[in-house]
């Protein structure tokens, strides 16, 4: 008898502990991504309208350049086009062989004087991008940082999760294994009790000194 309640009381108190350690993380993981990844195209927009800033005004020649550096500098992929969405400068391939880009969303947006963003698959380099882009005169400047980046983040964030879970559904679970002992041991005394009184053992009594429920 005092197995059976004990286990009953335990697994419901597992099953509990489970649930929540799995929403939690859940949560936690859907929230540590949104942050980043607003943080990340936060920053990327500032770095576009700086660089923005910096291309306007300059030569066809110096784009190149200009593109190059600033790739360097922040680790995105850097594209400058004219008011038609011809590819005036790259700086991972060559602008003679890439298509227009007028139609791409942050480009349109640019175009139209506003600073656009966009994520998809860049059919250049074939990997998942963050795209940004801003108008200058003659054309737009676009940056896009790859989101592989967001991904490897949350690798890292996952294993500290996991293991964070572990510790805390560990220490639940010993929690929970005290207290249904606790109520196993006053459960078995009420059926000790009512066991006596059905055999007739008037004289017996329960000795319990809480005022809860039980």
């Amino acid at each position: 008898m005092k197995s059976r309640i004990f286990l009953k009381l335990f697994l419901a108190a597992l099953i509990v502990i489970v649930v929540c350690t799995i929403t939690m993380d859940v949560l936690i993981r859907h929230a540590w991504e949104g942050m980043l990844r607003r943080e990340i195209e936060t920053s990327l927009r500032e770095k576009t309208l700086m660089l923005a800033s910096r291309a306007q005004g300059a030569s066809p020649a110096s784009l190149a350049q200009i593109a190059a550096d600033a790739s360097r500098a922040t680790g995105a992929r850097i594209t400058v086009i004219d008011s038609t969405g011809n590819v005036l400068a790259d700086s991972e391939a060559q602008p003679e062989k890439m298509e227009n880009h007028a139609t791409r969303p942050e480009f349109v947006a640019a175009l139209g004087g506003q600073v656009g963003s966009s994520t998809r698959l860049s059919r250049t380099i074939g990997i998942e991008l963050l795209y940004v882009a801003a108008p200058i005169p003659g054309g737009a400047v676009r940056m896009a940082y790859p989101l592989s980046a967001i991904r490897e983040a949350n690798r890292h964030i996952d294993r500290d999760l996991l293991e964070s879970s572990m510790v805390a559904a560990l220490v639940a679970m010993l929690l929970a294994f005290i207290a249904t002992q606790s109520i196993g041991r006053r459960l078995l005394r009420i059926t000790d009790f009512a066991e006596r009184v059905a055999a007739g053992d008037l004289s017996a009594r329960i000795q319990e000194s809480s005022r809860d429920e039980i």
